[in-house]
């Protein structure tokens, strides 16, 4: 009975070391569970400028999202009311007066339109 769980263990860590032998020859010599990248000293999960562009523009590719509205089309889409405002809000973020711009599109209710002024804006 000893024998056989001897001879047991032997073969799972036979079979262990099997298994491990080619998974760290592909790792490139760095320690298990590191990339390619990070073995090369590399950043660990930051994208480059470029790659960034890249990937914004394939996700907004393939969500089917527009290059850029004409005012019409925002008209059409959102109400003539709404993208005036938006023209207001933009006018005064403009001119860096960016309090005013979050006042003027929390009074019309636009919540959102109020809080990406907030994000965006900087006095000037």
């Amino acid at each position: 009975m000893r024998l056989s769980l001897t001879l047991t263990g032997v073969l799972c860590a036979a079979a262990t070391l099997a298994v491990a032998s080619p998974t760290l020859a592909q790792a490139g010599g760095g320690t298990p569970g590191q990339s390619a990248q990070q073995a090369a000293g590399g950043a660990i999960g930051r994208l480059s400028g470029a790659d960034q562009d890249r990937r914004y523009e394939s996700e907004a590719f393939r969500r089917g999202a527009p290059e850029e509205m004409t005012v019409e089309e925002a008209e059409e889409a959102y109400g003539a009311e709404r993208v005036a405002l938006a023209e207001r809000v933009q006018a005064l973020m403009d001119a860096g007066e960016c309090r005013e711009a979050r006042r003027v599109a929390s009074e019309a209710g636009e919540r959102a339109m109020a809080l990406r002024v907030r994000q965006t804006c900087r006095r000037r």
